[in-house]
């Protein structure tokens, strides 16, 4: 294991962390220095600096002020990132969407953030067309790419005119306790909510991301992962914001050109997800498999620790890390245990094992995992126009991870499996809720159950059980291909399974356990089957 190596970050107190300044200061101190980095060119943090303030007066032009919020529907590129730091700069508040949203997930989305204004890339207009009559909020819209198309209800600018504007920086009153973003996670038993996020909120994940990775602005970061998640834009762009180094940023992860852009971007650091690494070691072996500068992989599954390390010479990371609190329990660098999400981040929060009733239990009992602060917005403030939820969630000021996990007598925690009804697939925390509302809207499906099932690439795959009204009929690859309309690409299942009834616990609710016991069988139709014989390149 590599000795501990504290991380040199300049000591920001918390009153400091506001997002704007911070990209302002790093372009006085850094403003030559490689920033952001892609594969058709670099930007210095002085570049990036000047075109945020480009950027900010000309939303602002367009009638964006403090406190609005703006969704950026956009893929990966600079552009995404001019948008969230000027919108930091003016005061208001960013709503990162997935761009792979689509249909009354869309518009849930867009109606319950409150949203204003819309940066979004041309290829999804279609999608906002269809949702935009759904979202009467929507005063303009801003579109990156050759044109505006006609036909838009809301008034529509072309993403290029923000640029017309100077590139003096705007000088809005905000403070870390503001909001920096909405941040939309997954639902549990209800649809998806927004994580309200300050900005010391996303800092400090970052700074504490900086100091548990040993991260300075000698290295350099890779970053395939989409830039609309917390993880690749708190520890991700925003570390490397923190400690002054580069990031180098590419639009999805490929196992095929992985390494090539870990060389291209000399980076010493990986953003990923935990399915990230058994697909890279699915890959067939080459002679340059350790001919890289890779030290770190985050986040990877320890157990795959020795396996990743043994045939890359690189580390997997594992935290307890989610977006309402940002980084929970940690490892000091090169102190990591096999099997375990590390110890309590104690100058952070505290964390505990507790029982149903909220009674803290003791070493190795596995309860659910809970957090609360011991410095003021540091985590999320609650669930945007949800105060139920919020209160629900925070009950006995903890706040309720809906994880169980238990602690060992050294103080390491070890993530045992989710309590809360979502399942991670390839990277993404899929709302159940939000599936099962997709396809009970088919005319033939009376209900129907989301859950997980055991994956090879050490997260779960989505497996439907669906009952069909009386008398109706559905094919399988019908229902899929119903799904791939509705719903997010990620959101489809891959295995189907038609049911007489779902099993019922006392009180009405589908016992899933029973499902998930009962998993994949001989009736289970599996869309993977039309993809095995060849190696899967993307995750």
């Amino acid at each position: 294991m590599p000795s501990a190596r504290p991380a040199r970050v300049h000591d920001l107190e918390l009153e400091s962390l506001v997002l704007g300044d911070i990209l302002e200061e790093k372009a006085t101190t850094h403003r030559h220095a490689i920033f952001l980095k892609f594969r058709e060119g670099e930007l210095t943090f002085g570049e990036v600096n000047q075109a945020t303030n480009r950027v900010a007066q000309g939303l602002a032009a367009a009638g964006v002020r403090r406190d609005d919020h703006v969704a950026v529907m956009l893929p990966n590129c600079a552009d995404f990132l001019y948008v969230i730091f000027a919108l930091a700069r003016l005061g208001a508040v960013a709503v990162p969407i997935n761009i792979d949203y689509k249909g009354e997930l869309l518009v849930h989305v867009l109606t319950t953030s409150d949203v204003s204004v819309l940066v979004v890339d041309e290829p999804l207009l279609e999608r906002i067309a269809a949702a935009e009559g759904g979202v009467p909020r929507l005063a303009r819209i801003v579109v990156r790419g050759k044109g505006v198309p006609k036909g838009l209800a809301a008034p529509a600018l072309p993403f290029a005119r923000l640029f017309d504007h100077g590139d003096e920086a705007p000088r809005a009153p905000v403070r870390f306790s503001d909001l920096q973003a909405i941040m939309y996670t997954s639902g549990t038993t209800g649809p998806s909510k927004g994580v309200m996020c300050p900005h010391a909120h996303a800092l400090t994940c970052a700074r504490d991301s900086v100091h548990f990775m040993a991260h300075g602005p000698e290295h350099s970061i890779y970053c395939p992962m989409p830039l609309f998640h917390a993880g690749a834009l708190w520890d991700g762009v925003m570390s490397a914001l923190l400690s002054g180094s580069g990031i180098g940023i590419v639009e999805r992860f490929s196992a095929s050109r992985f390494w090539d852009d870990v060389r291209r971007f000399d980076a010493s650091l990986a953003m990923g997800v935990f399915a990230s690494i058994p697909v890279l070691l699915n890959q067939p072996p080459t002679t340059r498999d350790r001919q890289h500068s890779l030290k770190s992989f985050y986040m990877g599954k320890s157990e795959l620790d020795s396996a990743l390390f043994e045939r890359f010479s690189v580390h997997a990371v594992e935290t307890y890390t989610s977006t309402e609190i940002g980084i929970g329990t940690a490892s000091p660098y090169g102190e990591w245990r096999i099997g375990s999400c590390g110890t309590a981040w104690e100058e952070r929060f505290d964390v505990a094992i507790v029982d149903p009733e909220d009674r803290e239990l003791g070493p190795d009992q596995a309860g659910e995992l809970v957090v609360r602060p011991k410095q003021p917005f540091v985590m999320t403030t609650g669930y945007y126009n949800y105060p139920a939820e919020t209160a629900r969630i925070m009950r006995n000021l903890w706040f309720h991870t809906g994880d169980l996990a238990r602690r060992d007598r050294g103080g390491y925690f070890y993530f045992l499996e989710r309590v809360k009804d979502s399942i991670r697939c390839r990277g993404e925390n899929i709302s159940a809720f939000e599936v099962e509302r997709g396809i009970n809207a088919h005319p033939s499906v009376l209900e129907s159950a989301a859950f997980g099932v055991p994956s090879e690439l050490q997260e779960d795959e989505l497996m439907v059980a669906v009952v069909l009204r009386p008398g109706a009929s559905l094919r399988a690859p019908d229902l899929a291909a119903w799904c791939a309309e509705k719903l997010p690409a990620f959101m489809v299942p891959r295995f189907v399974e038609f049911v007489d009834g779902l099993p019922k616990t006392p009180n009405g609710k589908v016992a899933k356990h029973e499902l998930r016991r009962h998993g994949v069988t001989a009736r289970t139709w599996d869309r993977g089957l039309r993809r095995r014989g060849k190696k899967t390149q993307e995750a």
